[in-house]
């Protein structure tokens, strides 16, 4: 009969605290506190929930990591900041100079921008160009984009960050991609399709980024990704499933794309999650609630998603993705 030792080569541990999780995966140990057989398993990533912004909005900017996060402006019209600290909103004192929605953001909570997007008829109207930089207590005007745009989307930080296509209503939708330096912003290499509206990978870079989903003209919500290597995109393997307005997290190897309205009828909110492995997306565990216009960030394996429509009023949840999940067992003989 083949034994623990047989198998792993040692004997079963013999402990008075279980070791982390993380760590122990994979292996056993007796607890002797608790008289009880243990073991550690490595499951798949899930949502959890996690702590209600103070307040309700969609279609606002954000950035940062799931313990470490900050959202500004949105719908409708707001330009209040917040901090994520892991378990808590804050609301910073500090407020965007313009309000706006359906813009770009990149950065961190102590070093982040804020560019493009726009504001209701009622508040003068009009796609804007300008962008805002946030130093941990204040936003500050500092160089525009070279044109107007909504539903742009961004990656990096605020020293090097690219504006990812848009929408205008000259030409529907945009390849247009600009790359800020921390000073000013230059055109750089276009995308193959035009898009708005779509999500990125939050933490990439300048010459290493993804975009995928969004709205197209050719089909409406978009399946499409595309790959940046600082010099050209490229075309690579599609999402299962198309959606516009949804967002992402992650790098050009390792990223989410969650919720976003579905191709069929609008509004048709999604929960679909997706990781990309640096080839193909697969399906994953879904958002407890499904939302469009809602904002994402963090890394691939620790990712948050925060706000988003439709709600009787903009929803203030905020769910946290962790991959993979473990967890400890207690060996049990019936």
């Amino acid at each position: 009969m083949a034994t623990y030792k047989g198998i792993k080569g040692v004997k079963v541990e013999t402990v008075t605290a279980d070791p982390t999780a993380s760590e122990a995966a994979g292996t056993v140990w007796y607890n002797t506190p608790a008289d009880a057989l243990k073991y550690a398993t490595q499951g798949a990533g899930a949502w959890a929930a996690g702590g209600a912004m103070n307040t309700g909005r969609a279609a606002m900017g954000g950035c940062g990591t799931q313990t470490a996060g900050l959202i500004f402006g949105g719908t409708p019209n707001r330009t209040a900041t917040e901090t994520y600290n892991g378990s808590t909103w804050t609301t910073s004192p500090a407020s965007l100079t313009l309000g706006r929605s359906l813009f770009g953001g990149a950065g961190t909570t102590t070093a982040a921008i804020c560019f493009g997007g726009a504001i209701p008829p009622t508040s003068g109207g009009g796609l804007k160009a300008e962008t805002e930089k946030y130093d941990g207590s204040s936003w500050t005007e500092v160089s525009n984009l070279a044109s107007g745009r909504m539903g742009n989307l961004g990656v990096g930080i605020s020293t090097a960050a690219l504006s990812c296509g848009g929408y205008n209503p000259n030409t529907t939708a945009l390849t247009l991609v600009e790359s800020y330096d921390g000073t000013s912003w230059t055109a750089t290499t276009a995308m193959n399709t035009a898009k708005s509206k779509c999500g990125t990978s939050t933490q990439g870079t300048t010459t290493a980024a993804l975009c995928f989903g969004g709205v197209t003209p050719a089909s409406g919500a978009s399946a499409l990704t595309e790959s940046f290597d600082g010099t050209s995109w490229t075309e690579v393997a599609d999402l299962n499933a198309g959606r516009n307005a949804g967002t992402g997290s992650g790098t050009q190897t390792l990223a989410l794309c969650f919720g976003g309205d579905a191709p069929t009828v609008s509004p048709n909110p999604t929960a679909n999650t997706e990781k990309w492995n640096g080839t193909s997306w697969t399906e994953v565990g879904n958002m407890a609630i499904a939302g469009y216009s809602i904002t994402g960030f963090g890394t691939g394996s620790l990712s948050l998603v925060a706000g988003g429509a439709p709600a009787p009023t903009r929803t203030t949840a905020t769910e946290e993705w962790t991959d993979p999940i473990y967890t400890i067992k207690t060996v049990t003989v019936s």
